[in-house]
């Protein structure tokens, strides 16, 4: 269904819910850990969490299953400079 053409109201929240520390290969980064919850309609569709580098401008994992037994972090394992 396209989502243009639908008549419930799709929303992005995000949250900052905290920040930390992340290791990538050998270099840290301060991240934020920003909550993304998709609603259609008012009721939930999506919900993960991403840690957010705003010195990078980039996403450097996302989360899923946050605070569960089943939580799985996917994120890069060294971050390398485009050549040019």
């Amino acid at each position: 269904m396209d989502p243009q053409q639908s008549s419930e109201k799709w929303t992005l929240e995000l949250t900052i819910t905290k920040r930390e520390t992340v290791a990538v290969g050998r270099c840290k980064y301060e991240v934020f850990r920003i909550r993304a919850e998709t609603k259609r309609g008012g009721e939930r569709v999506d919900l993960w969490s991403a840690l957010y580098c705003p010195g990078l401008q980039a996403t450097l994992a996302k989360i899923y299953d946050e605070g569960t037994s089943e939580e799985a972090i996917v994120g890069y394992d060294y971050i390398q400079s485009l050549s040019r």
